[in-house]
Formats: C-alpha cells, structure tokens, sequence
C-alpha cells in the first residue's frame, strides 16, 4: 500500500528511512527501525573502526533479516576505503553517503550491488548526485538540523522544485516527525521520508533520557531552538569554505571551525569530537521537528503512529 520507487529498491515495507547519528548512529536505533518496517542506518564513523562497524553491522544482523543502510560522512569519516571494504565483505544491501562528492565511493559500491543514496542540501547538489550515477538522493531542507549550508531553502519549496528536475527517486528530510510531514513530503513528490530528530525521542535511541526529554519539552517557535536552526551566518560560511579549498581534504577537518552560528563558540570541531556522543548533542541536537514530539515512545510504536495516522489522512482525502 506504501509502496514507492524508494520501498521497491531498498526492499523495506514503508518509506521512511532512519537518519544518520555522527555520535551514536549504531545498530541499537538501526536495527528497530529496519525490524519495524523502515530503513535502519548505522553510521560508520560512530563505531570508529573498521572492525567496530563491522562488529556493528554483525551485531544488526543478529537482531533483524531486514534491509539496513551503512552511512558514510565523507569528511568526517576516519578509513573510508576499509570502511568501504567492511561494507562489501558485509553485504550490506544500501550505503548513503553526505557532506561532500561520493561518486568514487558509490561506483565501488554499485559494483559490488549495494544501492547508493547520496544525501545533500540543495536541488544543485541533488542534480550532481543524479549526474555522478547515485541511485536515489535525500535532500534537507532548511528545518533540519546538522551543518547549514546558506542556500538550503524550506522543504515546502525544495521538494517539489527538486522533483520536476531530479528524475532519480528524492527522500525528503528536515522537520519531518509524524503523518501530517509524512503525507505532505510524499504529496509534494518525494517517495520517502528521512527523520532524525523523531528516531532520537524513542526508547530505544542511546542517547540519556535528559536529551530525549528535551526534546519533547521543546518548542519550534522558542527563539532559542529557532535561531539555532535557521540562523546562518552566510560570511562566515563562505570565510570557511574558502579555507576548505586552499587544504588537502584530509586536513580540511581540523581546521574546520564555526560552519554556521548554530554552533557554539566553546565547541572544537576536531576529528575526535565527531566520535563523542554528548558534544554532537550540544552542536546538533534536534530540528524544527520538536514542534510534533510529545512524549518518548518505541521505534515501533512511532513508526506505527505515522503510518495510521497516514492511514487516516488518506481516507479524509478520498471523501
């Protein structure tokens, strides 16, 4: 019944897909949302080894037969090509990668069967992932959280703007936490839908409850989670980027500093604080999707929520 280009390559029941988690995007939250009918993803540079990811991506296996996803974050990820080979050894089914060009990465990928999703943050990029062969892209709209970029744009505008140009299957992502965002993206064009912050108020997220709690607790409209959000600082990006350029890629990190004044003043973005839990919270710790979270619940029961309250929407629409 849910069923989308998206459902039919990766295999999963519905079109939601798990986001990726810099600090603790492991098989604990990945491997109930696959059993639960999405797309779990374990992000790999949260296991910090090849043998840790591999040990992960084992550990998934023993839990659920479902299709899952590896991302990986291609400036922050320490042994991309071990990581890579630990993928394919694996056989993992889907690989998302994000942040900067993949295409090397993902042809090796397809090569050895793996579908390749490239996550990005504008239409711009989306028709670069499409040129360079990915099977299908995520784009975030401007409600999301992470790393800004000053060209992102809301995803009422993005999504269907990205469909009449991007022909690969597009999943939305950014603000997106029950049936009302999951009906809008997929009315809009998108044919899946990517949530974080909505995985990380549920039981099984391993992050402390305080930060789960927070979350619900949170309001959109406060100035302090809104300006966090959609607040860039446009010089200062553009300052950075152009810095970015002059270095060799594996050095650009440590010298990366403030990307967006989202991020606070007092946090280092060094290799290691991508590997720690508690300060990807502090950079990043929710979207604009705290306006739709009101209580912790199970991967299960969101997922289940969101799809009969679809359910429900979809019947109004037919009267």
């Amino acid at each position: 019944m849910w069923k989308t280009r998206v459902t039919e390559m990766l295999g999963i029941k519905y079109p939601i897909i798990e986001g990726s988690f810099s600090g603790f995007g492991t098989s604990a939250l990945a491997a109930p949302v696959s059993e639960a009918g999405g797309l779990g993803m374990i992000t790999a540079h949260a296991l910090r080894t090849p043998e840790g990811l591999r040990e992960d991506i084992r550990r998934l296996k023993s839990k659920t037969d479902k299709p899952f996803a590896v991302n990986i974050s291609m400036s922050v990820c320490r042994d991309v090509d071990k990581m890579v080979e630990v993928i394919i050894d694996e056989r993992v089914p889907v690989v998302e990668t994000s942040v900067i060009r993949s295409d090397i990465v993902g042809k090796r990928l397809q090569a050895a069967g793996i579908k390749w999703i490239h996550k990005v943050a504008t239409v711009g990029h989306a028709l670069s992932a499409e040129a360079q062969g990915a099977n299908a892209v995520v784009i975030v709209g401007l409600e999301g959280t992470g790393f800004k970029s000053p060209a992102q744009l809301p995803i009422l505008i993005t999504i269907p703007w990205a469909v009449r140009q991007v022909k690969i299957p597009v999943i939305a992502a950014g603000g997106i936490a029950d049936s009302y965002g999951f009906m809008a993206t997929l009315a809009m064009g998108a044919e899946a839908v990517y949530m974080g912050t909505a995985f990380m108020a549920t039981k099984e997220c391993p992050i402390p409850d305080r930060y789960k709690q927070k979350i619900v607790e949170a309001e959109p409209a406060d100035p302090k989670v809104r300006n966090r959000i959609l607040g860039l600082n446009v010089e200062e990006y553009d300052k950075v980027m152009e810095e970015k350029r002059k270095i060799p890629e594996e050095e650009w990190l440590s010298k990366l500093e403030r990307v967006a004044a989202s991020v606070p003043a007092d946090v280092s973005l060094s290799k290691e604080w991508f590997y720690e839990p508690e300060e990807t919270l502090k950079v990043a710790p929710y979207s604009l999707a705290v306006g739709m979270i009101d209580k912790i619940v199970t991967v299960k029961e969101l997922i289940e929520n969101i799809i009969s309250g679809a359910e429900d929407i979809r019947k109004r629409w037919s009267i």
